[in-house]
Order: structure tokens, then sequence, then C-alpha cells
């Protein structure tokens, strides 16, 4: 089946039929934020500097082509130019942090259409993760697309970041990250950074 599709699409692109790919909507690792969401207080987890700041209530609009996305930062915080814990880094330079508490997250839409996400981040632990919600809704209501996690066990330690490719497959659709328990061993939430997100549509 897999000869015939190849056979196809070489047949289709010689007779001069352009075979379409899915359509990169945008693509952000934060270097072109403003600092901002941190309170003052030694962190070395934050690159040496502070701490992210609980009361964090931001949103920021960015134009990518012909869609305007705004970003929504609750209990978390941004920074261009702070790396990954660990050397060398599987993920960009610069991340938005989520703080590990319930009712923390990275918002971003609305999109007219998603039909699939890369996402790179990373976290101060060796297992850790985030779950990725969305709504088709404006946000009245959300469903869970998956949990995401970078582990020792997977050979993925989270300290280096790590990198998913989700699906979404929706319109009108708005695109939440939030804390999520890491695995039987740790139960409670777990902080962590986003340094990569691209988004394809149709």
């Amino acid at each position: 089946m897999k000869t015939i599709k190849l056979i196809l699409a070489a047949a289709m692109m010689m007779g001069g039929v352009t075979v379409n790919a899915q359509s990169v909507v945008m693509e952000e690792n934060f270097q072109g934020f403003t600092e901002q969401g941190w309170r003052a207080g030694a962190d070395t987890l934050a690159c040496g500097k502070k701490k992210t700041n609980s009361k964090t209530n931001l949103k920021i609009s960015k134009v990518y082509g012909d869609v305007k996305v705004t970003y929504g930062l609750k209990a978390s915080a941004v920074t261009p130019t702070c790396e990954a814990k660990k050397s060398p880094a599987n993920v960009s330079a610069g991340y938005v942090e989520v703080n590990k508490k319930e009712g923390c997250e990275l918002s971003i839409g609305a999109f007219p259409y998603v039909s699939k996400i890369e996402v790179g981040a990373s976290a101060t632990g060796d297992m850790r993760g985030y779950a990725l919600m969305k709504s088709t809704d404006g946000g009245k209501t959300w469903s869970k697309v998956g949990e995401y996690i970078g582990a020792k066990s997977e050979g993925q330690d989270a300290q280096y970041g790590f990198n998913h490719t989700i699906n979404v497959n929706a319109a009108n659709v708005t695109l939440k990250f939030v804390p999520t328990p890491c695995g039987k061993e740790e139960p409670e939430n777990q902080t962590f950074r986003i340094h990569d997100i691209k988004v394809y549509g149709k």
C-alpha cells in the first residue's frame, strides 16, 4: 500500500500536479519576547536570577502572517535568553515557565484550523511534563489532547529538553498548556517550560 502511495505521489508531481503539504501557521521560540512575569529572588533553576511571580496574568498578542495569536500567561513567566537546565539542549534558548499549581497555564489562540503542533519543552527535574488542552468554543469548555512527559525511563531526561509532535485536527481552536503529575512516584503537578511551538494548518 505504501509503495502504491509513493508511486501515485511521484506520478502527480511528474504530471505537474502539486502535492499540498500542511502549512506552518506560526513558529515561536520566545526569543523576541520581553522578559516578564518574574519576581526578585535568587533561583538557580531560572538562570540564577528570579522566581516566577505567582500573581502573573499576562496577555501578549503577535501576528504571524495572516493570523493574530494571543498568548495568555497565568502564574507563568517568559524569558528570551534562558536555556534548558542541562546541555547540550534539545530545545531553543528562551521559554515560558508555567508554575506547578492548579490554574497555571500558557494558552495560545485562536487559530482557524490546527492539524498538528510540534512542541519543545524542558523542566528542572529528569521526569517532568505537561498536559495539552484544546477548546473550540472560545475557552468555555476544554478537552484534554494528551499528556507529554520527558523521562529517563524513555531516554528523555527532561532537563535537556524533549520534543513531541501532537495531532490536534480542530477548527477555531485555542490551545492550553497546563501542569500535570509526572508519574506514580511523584503524584503532584510539576513546573515545566515551553521553549518551541510550531503550529500547522491545513
